[in-house]
């Protein structure tokens, strides 16, 4: 089990589902991961649940709130990804092709983070770290290990993403190396 304290710029920092049936996420993937829910009150009618593996923060969990159901939101993974700096990120998005959907905010002591959407329509979100590092467990069944974008616009994926983080794309291998790209962060593949 390798514990994580720090999440170098770029890099997959947190991942939070939000979902119709908290109680059925939470059996599911208790069941799947072995995951335990730690249940925190965020007011009269919310609650933020922490997924922990092994005493340690794996992800996080939330019900859709009435006005994104009424959006026609869906219940969805959301991967954050770690910055220096929200707004300075938040800013270049518009810069590089993507839409801010949510400009830079603070998250009370944790962090401060935004919420963006890529040029072909993917959804994430920009994390700066405070009190709140992100996911503080790796390298075990259970956890987060890659992160795949499938995106018909392969290319203007690549300049938004490369501009934004500087990341690079390598090619995959195998019968569809042409089609498949490994992205990395500095020297590390993740995704």
């Amino acid at each position: 089990m390798a514990n994580i304290e720090h999440h170098a710029p770029g890099s997959f920092c947190w991942i939070e589902l939000a979902t119709s049936d908290p109680e059925a996420a939470k059996s599911f993937y208790g069941e799947l991961f072995g995951w335990k829910p730690n249940d925190i009150p965020m007011g009269p009618d919310a609650v933020y649940t922490m997924f922990e593996l092994d005493g340690r923060e794996a992800a996080a969990g939330y019900k859709l709130r009435p006005d994104q159901t009424q959006h026609g939101v869906p219940p969805h993974w959301m991967i954050y990804i770690a910055v220096a700096n929200a707004d300075e990120s938040a800013a270049r998005v518009p810069e590089l092709g993507g839409t801010l959907l949510a400009p830079a905010f603070d998250v009370a002591e944790h962090g401060r983070m935004a919420i963006a959407q890529d040029p072909t329509g993917a959804t994430f979100a920009i994390w700066q770290a405070k009190a709140h590092t992100g996911i503080q467990i790796g390298g075990v069944d259970g956890t987060l290990c890659w992160a795949d974008l499938n995106s018909p616009e392969r290319d203007n994926a690549v300049r938004f993403y490369s501009g934004l983080f500087g990341w690079e794309f390598d090619p995959g291998t195998g019968k569809d190396a042409s089609e498949y790209l490994h992205i990395k962060n500095g020297d590390r593949h993740i995704g």
